[in-house]
């Protein structure tokens, strides 16, 4: 990958990832997987580590409100 390709995938993702909380378009495991993909080449840019350490922790925020709202309606009486 290139380091053009790089900062092209990881601008897309730090504009999407936080978009995911409103609603999931593609399955989750699709995302997760693009994200992990970059960190194998974060190296890349100066501030690749930080911007994929922090898509990541968005990620799992992410990851655990879906999670814990699922939870929630299915506690929920009706």
């Amino acid at each position: 990958m290139s380091r053009y390709q790089f900062e092209g995938d990881l601008a897309h993702l730090e504009r999407i990832i936080p978009l995911l909380v409103h609603g999931n378009p593609l399955a989750l495991a699709y995302w997760q997987r693009r994200v992990s993909s970059l960190s194998q080449q974060q190296s890349l840019l100066p501030d690749g580590t930080r911007r994929v350490t922090r898509l990541l922790n968005v990620f799992n925020e992410v990851e655990r409100a879906l999670i814990s709202g699922k939870a929630t309606a299915r506690r929920s009486p009706g």
